[in-house]
């Protein structure tokens, strides 16, 4: 997924693992994510999502990553963080479970993305993991947190494609620090098959792409957050191997989109 990820985030150490040390793991590993997870959706929706969707965003996508950390670092994480996470991850997925059942069609977004979660960590191995990550979180932001089927105006149509082009940005600029080893883990995505130079080139052409889009339809949200994405890769075409840019996109849209889109909608 982004940066956010189960392959980026710090273990923490097998001595020490005080409750501090875990607090700060499960907040980069779940609830750093289900916040932006939050502010794409707010200007995705602006007034017109509920609480309850906002809710049962943040629980699948807490749920989500929980996952993918428990998965895919299991022979990396110290048996107390372990234990701490599967029972995050399983109170997540039972909350995601109610409160999906609050309506069908929450049921069945929730089941393809709840398979999409579960057999992320094999599937980026045969489906670009660029792809995996930009349709599970276009299609959480933009229909988990409305009561029903928002109408398919031409400014919620540029929102849809304006979050799928930023998330496609973030998560190619966010695997270049890290190609060399997603490429020896044969890890698809286009980072890894084509290269740092090429995953820059990917990441600014989405983001500018995604300003364009979300600026002619007045998302202002999704425009900043995008183009300074496209900034950030332009930055990282220097200096590849720098993580903090990885953080800064996804502070970036943590932090940008749902209050820009407040304040100026």
């Amino acid at each position: 997924m982004a940066s956010y990820a189960a392959d980026s985030t710090p273990a923490p150490p097998h001595h020490g693992l005080t409750r501090r040390v875990i607090v700060r793991a499960l907040f980069q590993t779940m609830l750093w994510p289900a916040a932006a997870a939050i502010s794409l959706s707010v200007s995705v929706g602006g007034p017109d999502v509920t609480r309850l969707g906002l809710l049962l965003v943040a629980c699948g996508t807490m749920a989500a990553y929980g996952l993918d950390r428990w998965t895919d670092r299991r022979d990396q994480d110290p048996a107390l963080f372990r234990r701490v996470l599967a029972v995050c991850v399983i109170l997540a997925a039972l909350g995601t479970a109610v409160l999906a059942c609050t309506a069908w069609w929450r049921v069945s977004v929730c089941a393809v993305l709840g398979l999409i979660a579960g057999a992320y960590v094999p599937l980026k191995r045969f489906i670009p993991k660029n792809v995996l990550t930009t349709v599970a979180w276009t299609v959480a932001t933009c229909t988990l947190p409305f009561d029903s089927q928002p109408a398919w105006v031409p400014a919620f149509q540029a929102s849809v494609a304006a979050v799928a082009l930023i998330m496609a940005a973030n998560t190619v600029l966010c695997d270049i620090p890290d190609f060399a080893a997603d490429r020896e883990a044969g890890v698809r995505g286009i980072t890894p098959r084509f290269g740092p130079k090429a995953g820059a080139v990917a990441a600014i052409t989405c983001g500018v792409l995604g300003a364009w889009v979300a600026g002619s339809a007045g998302r202002w949200g999704l425009a900043a957050t995008a183009l300074g994405l496209a900034i950030l890769a332009l930055l990282l075409v220097r200096n590849p191997s720098q993580g903090l840019f990885r953080r800064l996109a996804d502070g970036l849209v943590t932090v940008v989109p749902g209050p820009v889109a407040l304040l100026f909608r």
